[in-house]
């Protein structure tokens, strides 16, 4: 199946209530925020159809980044968690959007690559869902068929996509992703970053 109606799902509303006030998206690694390295990598696979889900730190973070060429979405429920947000970028997909990709802003290690191959992984099987495999477990990014679009809105509170990935496992194909292991929460997750 074409990819060319594959839309990505960049979650950035959350409070990085672990780093303090500093809104953890804008942290600076390689001289670029840790969002603009995520839109930059999934940029290069699926061009402008990208929907940025902000919240927390909307200001800091459209002052703080060039987010001209996505769509953007204010998610007025952030503080409900992280399903609020993967219901807010569901929303605002195009009617004819065949599958999303769910990509944290939080990941830095993950290359454009990884996206790639996620995506033509889904191109040979796209009812099955694809996701990352790291800690032993599975996880997103992930690429979700248009036919789970409603569950993913079904999710509550700090329920995020990996609770669907564990239901529906027999239609899940995963793809090793050691890079994802590292997400930025802490002080500590920075630090270890920066040995990168």
């Amino acid at each position: 199946m074409s990819s060319d109606k594959v839309y990505a799902i960049v979650l950035a509303a959350g409070t990085s209530s672990r780093l303090g006030h500093n809104p953890k998206q804008l942290l600076n690694w390689n001289n670029r925020p840790l969002l603009e390295h995520a839109l930059l990598n999934v940029q290069a696979i699926l061009q402008e159809r990208i929907i940025v889900v902000l919240g927390a730190h909307s200001h800091a973070i459209e002052t703080g980044i060039n987010l001209n060429a996505f769509k953007t979405v204010f998610n007025p429920d952030w503080q409900q968690g992280i399903a609020s947000s993967i219901r807010a970028g569901i929303q605002a997909l195009p009617d004819n959007a065949t599958a999303a990709l769910i990509v944290l802003s939080d990941q830095p290690l993950i290359r454009s690559e990884h996206f790639q191959c996620l995506l033509t992984t889904w191109e040979s099987s796209p009812t099955q869902i694809v996701a990352s495999e790291y800690h032993q477990s599975v996880g997103v990014p992930a690429l979700f068929p248009a036919r789970f679009f409603t569950p993913l809105q079904s999710l509550q509170g700090d329920q995020g996509a990996k609770s669907l990935l564990i239901k529906f496992e027999k239609e899940l194909i995963t793809i090793p992703l050691p890079e994802a292991e590292l997400d930025i929460d802490s002080i500590e997750d920075f630090n270890d970053l920066k040995d990168h």
